[in-house]
């Protein structure tokens, strides 16, 4: 039985190291550089955060669907 514990032990141990290593082999930020940030805007009406390529715009102010776009008056210049 002690046997198996100092073999788990073992594991964990070694387990451990290797991520640690490997956290500090990478910055926070180069997970993936290839993937490009997404710029979030928040909607004119309710407040959600949505992706700026999924977002409806209007006088130049977002809005997360179709239904709060038409609830805001457009504004005059």
């Amino acid at each position: 039985m002690s046997r198996i514990l100092f073999f788990v032990l073992l594991a964990l141990a070694v387990y451990l190291v290797w991520r640690l290593l490997q956290k500090k082999q990478l910055p926070p930020d180069a997970v993936n550089p290839n993937v490009p940030r997404l710029a979030m805007v928040s909607c004119a009406t309710c407040g959600l955060h949505v992706p700026r390529d999924e977002a409806l715009m209007q006088d130049e102010r977002f809005f997360c669907c179709e239904e709060h776009r038409r609830a805001v008056p457009p504004t005059r210049d």
